[in-house]
């Protein structure tokens, strides 16, 4: 699980353990690799009641392909190797900011390309 999430094995454990809660970001990501809803996540149980915070949105898994997919691509293009956990919190925050505003697949991938656009600038300043 912490290799294919990025989360590190000391932190899953403490999640496991109830030493600490994972954040949303964190939530996201685990959502995607385990293929299950927050909800599940956060309560055990499916249906009913979703976990909702105000800002809260769905799992889209095709979009968080999507999103992972070209930022390890700009990573690559920069020569860069991120951390698996820095790369999968920000990616799960793209998602977030995208499915949460996004009407439909055209501007989904318009906001993606600003999305990257931005990481490029700032990736680059950092490097």
């Amino acid at each position: 699980m912490a290799q294919v999430s990025g989360i590190p094995l000391t932190t899953l454990n403490n999640y496991l353990a109830g030493r600490s809660e994972p954040k949303r970001p964190a939530l996201a990501v685990l959502a995607q690799v385990l293929k299950r809803d927050i909800a599940w996540l956060v309560t055990g149980r499916s249906g009913g009641a979703s976990f909702q915070t105000e800002d809260a949105v769905a799992i889209d898994a095709e979009l968080l392909d999507q999103v992972m997919m070209a930022m390890l691509s700009l990573c690559a293009e920069l020569g860069l190797k991120p951390a698996r956990a820095h790369l999968g919190r920000r990616c799960a925050q793209i998602h977030n900011a995208i499915a949460a505003t996004a009407r439909d697949s055209t501007e989904r991938q318009r906001m993606l390309e600003m999305a990257l656009a931005l990481q490029r600038q700032e990736l680059a300043v950092r490097s």
